[in-house]
């Protein structure tokens, strides 16, 4: 009788571990399906982002390239009003585009010129040139005539 006890406790105790082991496999069969699901649940949104932020990557590279062209347009036709830029969704025409407008009149009107290292816009036979006055803390425009009478009267020549 003993042998017939210690045997069925040992039986007992093997179809215990048998119905954990499936147990445990059933839940790891689960867990591993369930793993699958969300891991292609992340790949698919992860997918989705990565379709996203390409359609929104080439969305402002279109952007860039359309306001590129309107302004190459704009600079083409030497031409800032306020009404087209507004239109094309630029910015106001703002003191360098002034500028650049005030250097294309001269081109436009034939005048030839150069810079000067300091800073002097001059006109090709030197006459005519923009110099920065520092008292007035302004640009002028200084022909050879004013510049030649001015320093006679600081030499007191004149």
């Amino acid at each position: 009788m003993f042998g017939l006890t210690t045997r069925r406790r040992i039986v007992e105790e093997i179809d215990a571990h048998l119905r954990t082991i499936r147990l445990l496999l059933r839940t790891e069969v689960k867990l591993g399906r369930a793993r699958r699901t969300v891991s292609d649940e992340i790949d698919a949104h992860v997918e989705t982002i990565r379709a996203r932020n390409t359609a929104e990557d080439d969305l402002a590279k279109e952007r860039r390239t359309t306001r590129l062209l309107a302004e190459q347009l704009l600079d083409a036709t030497g031409s800032y009003p306020s009404a087209a830029r507004s239109a094309l969704g630029l910015p106001p025409a703002g003191p360098w585009e002034r500028a650049l407008e005030g250097l294309n009149a001269l081109v436009d009107a034939g005048v030839l010129f150069h810079v000067e290292p300091d800073g002097h816009i001059s006109n090709s036979t030197g006459d005519e040139h923009i110099e920065w006055d520092r008292t007035a803390n302004r640009w002028r425009l200084v022909h050879d005539d004013d510049q030649l009478a001015a320093d006679v009267t600081k030499d007191g020549r004149g």
